[in-house]
C-alpha cells in the first residue's frame, strides 16, 4: 500500500492503488500511449531513398517492454522484408527514418526527440528489453523501441511509450 503525506504532515491511512497498477493504467491508456494516433498501413524512407511499405497494429495489454506492467504498443511491420537492409553504415540511418515516423505519434509536435541511432538512451524506468527514444524538450517523455531484424534488414519495430523519461 501507498502512503501519502497529508496536509497536516501526517501520514494517510487511505488505499491507495499499487504503483505498478498506477502505470499500467498509464501507459495502457491511448491518450498517453499515443495508439490512437498509429498509422495503419504507410511508408517509411529507407537509406536509399525508396518507400518500404508497412502495416501496423496495436497490441493492448502486452507485456512485452515490462515485466510486472501492461502496455499499448505497436508492432509496425513490413511489407518488403529486405526494404530496410543494412548497409555500409549499417542500419543507422535506417532505424533514425523509423524513428522519426514513430516519434510523430507520441506528445506533442514540439518534442523533438532525439531519433538518430547514436541519441538512443539504454532503457527507461522498469523496460527490460529495447533502446529508448527521449523528448528533448519534455524530460518525461520516451519512447520504447525495439527493432527485429531478418538477414541483415529490419522487418519489424515495437514500440511503445516509456514508463518515464530515459535513462542510461
Amino acid at each position: 500500500m501507498l502512503q501519502v503525506l497529508n496536509f497536516q504532515g501526517g501520514k494517510s491511512t487511505v488505499p491507495f492503488l499499487r504503483f505498478s497498477t498506477i502505470l499500467a493504467l498509464v501507459l495502457g491508456s491511448p491518450a498517453f500511449a499515443g495508439s490512437s494516433l498509429f498509422q495503419q498501413k504507410g511508408f517509411i524512407q529507407n537509406e536509399q531513398g525508396e518507400q518500404c511499405w508497412y502495416h501496423q497494429e496495436v497490441v493492448e495489454g502486452s507485456h512485452y517492454f515490462y515485466d510486472g506492467v501492461t502496455a499499448n504498443i505497436g508492432v509496425l511491420s513490413l511489407d518488403d522484408q529486405t526494404c530496410m537492409k543494412a548497409s555500409e553504415l549499417g542500419q543507422t540511418v535506417n532505424k533514425m527514418m523509423i524513428n522519426n515516423v514513430i516519434s510523430r505519434w507520441y506528445s506533442r509536435s514540439d518534442a523533438n526527440f532525439q531519433t538518430r541511432e547514436s541519441e538512443l538512451f539504454p532503457t527507461s524506468l522498469l523496460q527490460k528489453r529495447g533502446q529508448c527514444i527521449q523528448s528533448k524538450k519534455y524530460p518525461a517523455i520516451g519512447i520504447v523501441v525495439d527493432y527485429e531484424e531478418s538477414r541483415e534488414s529490419i522487418v519489424r519495430v515495437r514500440h511503445g511509450m516509456s514508463a518515464q523519461g530515459c535513462t542510461q
